[in-house]
């Protein structure tokens, strides 16, 4: 629990201190996006497959925190940097980086917290996981940012 603590107070200040590059509505829709996709695969592969789970088995009153706070503060700070005037091969080396911050991140929890916890999934599936994450994350971020100069 400590973790989770500290990882949502991390998470809110980087997120207030931050250099500002998402205009309030690249903000609230990606933070949406990634609250509403990181839910639906915590759904499929905790509760119904029982391959992974936050805190306690089934649904846990602290995992707001993490759809809440973490989900979206880490889109955030993702997008916030993300290099999308630079090259393609800028863009794929800032998204393994993410990838693996995020595969260590998940070591951490799942290894010295009771945050996270592994049951038939592993971490190399993660790992594997994260950049198509990643990706799809900055694709819908670059297709808001297309619409939203529209409006």
């Amino acid at each position: 629990m400590i973790l989770l603590i500290l990882t949502t107070i991390c998470s809110l200040l980087i997120v207030l201190l931050i250099p500002k590059r998402l205009t309030g509505f690249e903000v609230y829709v990606t933070s949406l996006f990634a609250a509403t996709f990181g839910a639906m695969a915590d759904m499929f592969l905790d509760v119904k497959l029982n391959w992974y789970g936050f805190l306690s088995k089934g649904i846990d009153w602290s995992y707001l925190f993490i759809f809440f706070i973490i989900y979206p503060a880490a889109s955030i700070i993702f997008l916030n940097f993300y290099p999308l005037k630079k090259t393609w091969a800028k863009r794929i080396l800032y998204i393994l980086f993410f990838s693996v911050i995020t595969t260590i991140f998940e070591f951490i929890a799942s290894k010295y917290s009771t945050v996270f916890y592994h049951n038939d999934w592993k971490l190399i599936y993660s790992s594997i996981c994260y950049p198509f994450l990643y990706s799809i994350m900055a694709l819908h971020f670059i297709y808001v940012r297309s619409k939203s100069k529209h409006l």
